[in-house]
Parts: structure tokens; sequence; C-alpha cells
């Protein structure tokens, strides 16, 4: 059986990812359990669609006691494989596996931040406890083996998204209401959290310095710690008649149809999963290359691309794009057939391979041969 950690409880990028991977591994008959805090979204999705879960307390990465709860669990359900999903679960998860040394362990690796150089920090990475680090991006796994991990042990599986939810939705009206959006008004799209590394105070800069005759208006979705900061940015730079703060919205794809521009401007990134949904709504995209970012993306094609805190940069890509409605089109539709290497099938399938790679084939077969008892 596959054990999933994850110790977030919000629903982000991360949590996405682990729940569409199970929901496929689902579907190859894959024993799996998904470990997760009581009362998470995680734990609330996976119950509305049937996919077993089991809670712990996850209270950090020195709760003891749900380290000690885990070995008991690993033991009682047979696992032969644990997969951390956070940093947090990584820690908790290495832990456990001390006294547990025939258990894999397969790490994910979402973000683009060098390893802290504290002894834990050290000592968890590079460790003979973990057996595989799977990377989002190729600029993590970089970073990962400058770091000092064993470049045979990272394998970069990206984050990817299930296509056949990226089609156009119905009536979206109810958008340019709430909103109160001319329906003229061209529409530039944000969806990240409000967070230093998403950066949106260079894309507040970079629309202050965007000269031009279009109407457009600028939707920021999300919510974070810099919310009225970046509110205060944007009153200081006279962009309360364009820029619009939504906070937290569950309706996202109806927001993309909205959108003509989608723009992410992260100093740093994994991979930005937000910028492949665009992709599949047929968007341009104008962003910065943090981290994996420039790795999904092909400039001048279907995107431009900036360095990272260049507002005058971005501001001449939204200049070109709001004003070429030609382009707009062209690069939408070049991003609708590229992302289709990004398909969620092909994460599930990558990361299936890392896992035979660690069980072998005749316990990975037994494995699959038990789907059919309880979880």
């Amino acid at each position: 059986m596959i054990l999933h950690i994850d110790t977030e409880t919000g629903w982000r990028g991360g949590e996405r990812q682990l729940f569409l991977l199970a929901e496929g591994l689902k579907k190859q008959k894959i024993p799996q359990l998904i470990l997760c805090k009581p009362g998470s979204a995680l734990e609330s999705r996976c119950n509305d669609v049937g996919l077993p879960t089991v809670t712990l307390p996850l209270k950090g990465e020195w709760d003891l006691g749900s380290v000690k709860a885990l070995r008991e669990l690993i033991t009682s359900r047979g696992i032969k494989l644990i997969h951390a999903h956070t940093a947090k679960a990584h820690s908790i998860a290495w832990m456990a596996k001390a006294k547990l040394p025939k258990v894999k362990l397969v790490v994910s690796r979402r973000v683009d931040f060098r390893i802290r150089k504290n002894w834990f920090s050290k000592r968890k990475y590079v460790s003979d406890r973990v057996d595989l680090f799977l990377s989002v991006s190729n600029r993590i796994r970089e970073i990962l083996v400058t770091d000092g991990i064993d470049p045979a042990k990272v394998v970069t599986v990206y984050s990817g998204i299930d296509l056949g939810s990226s089609k156009k939705t119905g009536d979206i009206s109810y958008l340019r209401k709430e909103f109160n959006l001319h329906k003229d008004d061209l529409i530039i799209g944000n969806i990240a959290a409000l967070v230093d590394h998403k950066d949106q105070k260079t894309l507040l800069n970079a629309l202050a310095k965007t000269e031009t005759d279009k109407k457009y208006k600028v939707l920021i979705v999300g919510e974070g710690e810099l919310r009225k900061e970046l509110e205060r940015l944007a009153s200081e730079k006279k962009l309360l008649d364009k820029v619009i703060f939504t906070g937290f919205r569950t309706d996202i794809q109806e927001l993309l149809s909205l959108f003509d521009i989608f723009t992410l401007t992260s100093k740093e990134e994994g991979l930005g999963t937000s910028i492949l949904d665009a992709m599949a709504s047929g968007l341009p995209i104008v962003a910065t290359n943090g981290g994996g970012i420039s790795e999904m993306l092909t400039e001048g094609k279907g995107a431009f691309v900036s360095s990272v805190g260049d507002p005058d940069s971005l501001a001449v890509s939204y200049k070109r794009l709001l004003e070429d409605p030609k382009l707009r089109k062209s690069m939408g539709a070049f991003n609708k057939e590229s992302v289709k290497r990004f398909s969620v099938k092909n994460t599930i399938k990558k990361t299936e391979l890392a896992y035979y790679s660690l069980l072998g084939e005749e316990i990975y077969s037994s494995q699959k041969g038990k789907s059919g008892e309880a979880a």
C-alpha cells in the first residue's frame, strides 16, 4: 500500500496535485491511503470522492506523537512506500522511518528554495532514509543537486492538470456584474496567494508603467498576508480604478474564461500550475522566469517572459497584448496545444514508474493485486 502524507489545512497547488495523483492511482487499482490533518480541505475533498483517509495532528516537524502514531499506522496497514508531499510531511516520515528501514520514502519537492543550512534540514535531505526525490521542475532538481543530494536520487516529474476540465464554461455574466466590468473591458488575470514570493508588487509596478489607450481591468485572485500592503500600493500607484482584489475564489475555471491575458510575476515558483490552467484555457501568458515557470512556456509564441522583478519589461508585454487581438488569439491557440505535455496523465504515469523502481516488479504486482481489499 502507498501512504500519501500532506500536512496543510488549506487547498493550494500541492494538495491539488496529490488529489489528482490519488484519483489516477485509484483508477489503476493501486491501494493507497491519504494521511492528512483533521478538518483539512484535502480530507474533505478525498472523502467526497471516496479516497481513503486517516488523520493525525501533524503539528510540525517535531511532532513526536504523530511520528509514533505514523509508525503504528505503517505497521498495521502494511505500508510499503510513503510519499511525503510537504516539507513537514518529509520531516515526520523521515523520523518515522528510522525504525522502519524496509519502508521506502519518496519526497515531492515543489518549491525552488535552497535547502536550509541548519543541522536538521541537512540531515533529512542528504540522508539514506530518503529513497527518491520527485522535483516538479528541472530548476528544483538543479537546486537539490547543488545542495548536495545525489543526482541519481532526484527525478523531475512535472506537475500536471486535468485537460478535460479546462473547457470553456457557460454563462460568466455574473462575474462581469459582480466586479462591475464593462463589456469592452479587457481582463488581465493573476491567480496566486498574496505572499512575498508571488511578487504582486512587481505586477502593480508594471501596471503603473503600462501606457495604452485600451480599456482594461486587472483581477488579482487570491488571499494572503500581503493583501493590505498590496491594496495600499495599488492606491499609491493610482491603480484602484483598474485593479480588483477578488479574495479567495473557487470558481477558477469561470474566471479563466473571463480573462483575456494571464499573468504570474513570481520571484520563485516550483512550476506554477495556475499557468498550466491558463494555457489550457487558451490564454496568452505574461510571466517572469522565476523558478520553473519558463520550463512551461515558449517565449514569443505562447508567452512573453521577463526577468524576475522587471516591471518595465512586463509593462511592454502587457501593452503589446492589450493592443493586438490577433496576437492574443495566436498565443492562446499555441498554448492550448503546448500544454498537452503537462497532462496529469503523464504525471501519474511517471510517479507510478518511480514507485515501481523502488518496490520492484514482484512487490509492486502484489500491491496491485490487493486493490480489492478495504483500505
